[in-house]
């Protein structure tokens, strides 16, 4: 029991630390939402090239489809993430169980400053790639697309473990999956804004180890187009255990409390990945077979539908298992 609380103490003290290390990325993407609030658009904020991407990436952040844009973000190195200085290289991320690779769309350019502590790269093709660094060791792989006459398709090529695959996911997502069938990474469903906050329509397609982005805009929407792919290899932040070792207090990472909002085929898709990353991190085997359970997995399934809104997750270890759409229907009591 003490082992167990401690390492859940060293889990919630490690991502503290990595907190502390951000360099005050929020508080200038604040300063770009007030811009964004006060009747700038995306595509008048600025003379600047730089300034124009920020501004898109503003205006998105007050949509529903991707409000997490500008928040939780971190200085790369804080959370063993490498954006490259130029994009012939690839985004290296290594805060999931293994390390992968991922070389962004568009021809090779130098990275550009764009202010918020992020960096762009030209496409030259009239678009430009952002990748946004989360807290949690996730990015965010944002193309901010200018006009109609910009790719429709983006395509990421990961560089992937040896016997690891990338399949497609129930719900529009995808998945870095290892030999065993355990899920390496995690790509949430994809979305799409354009400069109006108005949703366009979006999807992938696996073609062997690349992702492709499939963006249906056209002359009819308002530029830029925003849209991203979101990789994330960590759901738990911290956890501990209570009421006699039968209740475990989940704390969810940025990416898991957005991974499935509202969504229950998306949640149906990777609570299994949540659930075997939380039990992996017991050293009890006696609590590891209680976080195995089916119930402990429904529970976690039906707080990613409602993830936004709660922190922990407080999962019931003992409680019969009345599977997602019944835990779903009683609020995950």
């Amino acid at each position: 029991m003490l082992a167990e609380i401690w390492r859940a103490r060293e889990i919630r003290g490690w991502f503290v630390m990595m907190k502390r290390l951000r360099v005050g990325v929020v508080a200038t993407a604040v300063g770009g939402l007030l811009l964004a609030s006060l009747g700038a658009t995306a595509a008048a904020a600025s003379e600047d090239d730089g300034g124009d991407v920020l501004a898109a990436l503003a205006v998105t952040a007050q949509t529903d489809q991707a409000p997490d844009v500008l928040s939780s973000n971190a200085d790369p190195a804080s959370v063993r993430v490498t954006v490259p200085e130029n994009s012939a290289d690839p985004v290296v991320i290594d805060s999931g169980a293994v390390e992968i690779e991922v070389t962004l769309p568009g021809t090779a350019a130098d990275a550009a400053t764009i202010g918020g502590g992020l960096v762009g790269f030209d496409g030259g093709d009239g678009s430009t790639a952002v990748p946004v660094v989360k807290d949690d060791g996730s990015v965010q792989l944002i193309s901010v697309i200018d006009g109609s006459s910009s790719p429709t398709e983006y395509r990421y090529e990961l560089d992937l473990p040896a016997g690891a695959t990338l399949e497609p996911v129930d719900g529009g997502g995808a998945a870095v999956t290892a030999a065993d069938g355990g899920i390496l990474y995690a790509i949430l469903a994809p979305w799409a804004v354009d400069g109006n906050g108005v949703a366009v329509s979006t999807s992938y397609t696996v073609d062997g180890n690349a992702l492709v982005q499939h963006v249906v805009h056209d002359a009819s929407n308002a530029y830029p187009v925003v849209a991203d792919p979101w990789l994330g290899g960590t759901w738990t932040e911290s956890w501990a255990w209570y009421s006699g070792i039968t209740r475990i207090a989940m704390t969810p990472t940025v990416f898991a409390k957005a991974a499935c909002p509202g969504n229950v085929v998306c949640a149906a898709a990777w609570q299994g990945a949540a659930q075997s990353e939380l039990a992996n991190a017991q050293v009890n085997s006696t609590n590891k077979a209680k976080i195995n359970k089916s119930t402990t997995r429904s529970q976690i399934g039906c707080h990613m539908v409602g993830g936004a809104l709660k922190s922990p997750w407080n999962l019931e270890t003992s409680a019969a298992d009345k599977g997602l759409a019944g835990f779903i229907a009683s609020a995950c009591n």
